[in-house]
């Protein structure tokens, strides 16, 4: 007789976790550490019992963001501006909210309905991004659209209510919508438009990646005070000698040659960027006054604490003060903004208000509202970023939590967008240059933009926007 051992059932094996559900664990993870509200995350330490309900990264961070204090502003959580961003070759950033910075792709062009007759409105070009195709072969803020791809008509019949607003009729929107997406989406695009000096011209461009050049517009107008303008689209990297350096010590050099007294800023579809070139903005401005003062101070939670007392792991967060770079000594600053002009925006204007006359020209009656930002926390070797919603800024007098907007001194300023940047007749501009006592009609001097023409139509109005340019948040980069 031999014996028999006995054989246990074969145990199961353990589960392995996929790379998806340790990526969810990780915008858990960090999350809960970064969050400006994080007393309102779970600590759960077993990072699975929160993110197992989750079948994607969105949902996890869409759960999280929902567990953030109610907002009756946003008619929902305060924390709607955290974003995952998933990385994509070489130098493409592309994101779930749209984030892009320093390069972008497509064609840069931006449009809105503007009323041309009795009757009709047409699609006007009311932003041009630098670097971009369009920019690249002539095609400027203002310019009417007459053709695009087969369309040879694109004009829209309109109505206004009793209160003055217009609406283009739903179903001719529509079409142009769909077809400005299908052309949008194609590698190349045909167009004929109308500059604002009249000149009809048709490009067809290719669709493409390219680095953005934010600096829109400078010039000097001269009346019985000199006043400087410029224009900029997004704060995009100011380091070293890169070209936006280059274009903005050109910019300020040349104010501080002719003895500037007041500054026109204008931000009016600035979604933000780089804190850093917020920094380096504001001290070109600030007068001699704010040299050495408190420019402004972080808001952190409390696991990010350390980091506003010492620099160390690639963060910062200690208090900013200003290091003047400029020889102005400018009375008021004007900044010119709509319900677009955010984040890093929305930081310059607040931290050099407790120094020197701010006046906010406003399209409607506020700007955006957001006083908070994000650094990058790479996940699973860089594929993927997570962008937490983990510092608030406040200036020097305390002043932050403008959430719905910052308050402005000139309300419902219309945004003329039959006239190009720098243009003394546009209307955002000339109120600025009417509020420093000058003459909107006076001779424009020399400057690196045009005049424009009378714009067709009678009425200066916007209204209905077709597409928008990306968010850009406030970005704050590790060291």
């Amino acid at each position: 007789m031999s014996c028999k051992k006995e054989v246990g059932p074969t145990p199961e094996p353990e589960p392995v976790d996929t790379k998806e559900q340790l990526i969810r664990d990780s915008i858990y993870y960090y999350y809960n550490q970064q969050s400006l509200w994080t007393e309102y995350i779970p600590d759960n330490t077993v990072l699975r019992t929160f993110t197992a309900s989750y079948t994607s990264n969105d949902e996890v961070l869409r759960a999280l963001k929902a567990r953030t204090p109610y907002y009756a502003g946003y008619n929902g959580s305060i924390d709607r501006f955290s974003f995952i961003e998933e990385k994509g070759s070489g130098s493409q950033q592309r994101s779930s909210n749209g984030l892009r910075m320093d390069t972008n792709d497509g064609y840069g062009m931006y449009f809105g309905w503007r009323i041309i007759s009795e009757t009709l409105a047409a699609p006007v070009l009311y932003f041009v991004e630098g670097g971009s195709p369009a920019q690249k072969a002539g095609i400027t803020r203002g310019s009417m659209l007459l053709s695009l791809n087969d369309a040879t008509d694109v004009t829209a019949p309109y109505n206004c209510n009793a209160s003055g607003a217009c609406y283009v009729e739903t179903n001719a929107f529509n079409d142009f919508q769909n077809k400005l997406n299908t052309a949008t989406n194609g590698n190349t695009m045909r167009l004929k438009v109308r500059t604002v000096d009249g000149q009809e011209i048709e490009r067809t461009l290719t669709n493409g990646t390219y680095v953005i050049d934010p600096l829109l517009a400078d010039t000097v107008y001269n009346y019985n005070k000199k006043i400087g303008y410029f224009a900029f689209s997004s704060f995009e990297e100011v380091t070293g000698n890169n070209q936006n350096y280059q274009n903005f010590q050109r910019v300020f050099q040349r104010f501080e040659a002719e003895n500037i007294k007041e500054l026109i800023v204008d931000m009016r579809y600035n979604t933000g960027g780089y804190v850093h070139t917020a920094q380096y903005l504001a001290n070109k401005v600030v007068p001699a006054s704010g040299d050495g003062n408190r420019m402004f101070t972080y808001e952190v939670n409390t696991n990010l604490q350390p980091y506003t007392v010492r620099a160390f792991d690639g963060l910062d967060f200690r208090p900013v003060n200003f290091v003047r770079n400029n020889n102005l000594e400018l009375e008021t600053v004007y900044f010119l903004v709509t319900e677009e002009t955010a984040s890093a925006s929305e930081l310059l204007i607040n931290v050099l208000k407790p120094y020197m006359r701010v006046v906010l020209i406003a399209e409607t009656t506020r700007t955006y509202g957001k006083p908070v930002g994000f650094f990058a926390q790479d996940i699973m070797n860089e594929e993927i970023s997570l962008w937490v919603t983990s510092f608030k800024t406040v200036n020097s007098r305390g002043d932050t939590d403008y959430w719905d907007g910052l308050s402005v001194d000139e309300t419902n300023v219309a945004d003329d967008i039959g006239r190009d940047f720098g243009d003394p007749a546009e209307n955002m501009i000339a109120r600025a240059i009417s509020l420093s006592g000058g003459n909107s009609s006076a001779r424009l001097s020399k400057s690196s933009v045009s005049r424009s023409a009378t714009s067709a139509g009678s009425l200066p109005k916007k209204f209905k926007v077709v597409n928008k340019p990306d968010e850009k948040n406030l970005l704050k980069k590790r060291n």
